[in-house]
């Protein structure tokens, strides 16, 4: 049986953990799904001599072997060279942990098993830059370390 495609979408160092272990478990002979490609950030210009630098997922790809040419780093998800270059891996199924990007509509009808937002908070209630630390902070218990609501535009 072929293997179904599955993109992956990130940026952060929270987003290359859950990225190692898709690629950990697509590695399985008896996996039902590949990581086909990986969308993330543009390299940014991080450090004191602002080199630019590729994102945490980027990184963790292509030291994991992923191939160069299926690591996308669009500026905006809804660029139609983007878009088109996701329809040619036809994923069945899109996760994002951390992307910091908005996806569009014409982004969302493209795999047919949807995307999936995997997130370390009690979604909607903790959002923004630091919501496991609100979470702790208010002393939220138990913790809920992952929520995967399906996006849908709204």
């Amino acid at each position: 049986t072929k293997k179904k495609n599955i993109v992956f979408l990130g940026s952060p160092q929270v987003a290359a953990s859950v990225l190692d272990t898709l690629l950990a478990a697509s590695s399985s002979p008896d996996s039902a799904f590949q990581v086909a490609a990986v969308v993330t950030q543009p390299p940014a210009a991080k450090n004191r001599g602002r080199k630019l630098l590729p994102s945490a997922v980027a990184q963790l790809a292509l030291e994991r072997g992923f191939p160069g040419d299926l690591i996308f780093t669009p500026e905006r998800a809804g660029e139609e060279s983007f878009l088109s270059d996701l329809k040619g891996v036809k994923p069945e199924l899109c996760i994002t942990a951390a992307y910091g990007n908005i996806l569009p509509q014409r982004f969302l009808d493209i795999p047919p098993c949807g995307t999936v937002n995997i997130h370390p908070s009690l979604l909607p209630l903790y959002r923004g830059a630091a919501p496991v630390q609100r979470a702790l902070q208010k002393q939220v218990f138990p913790l809920h370390i992952l929520s995967v609501p399906w996006m849908q535009v709204q």
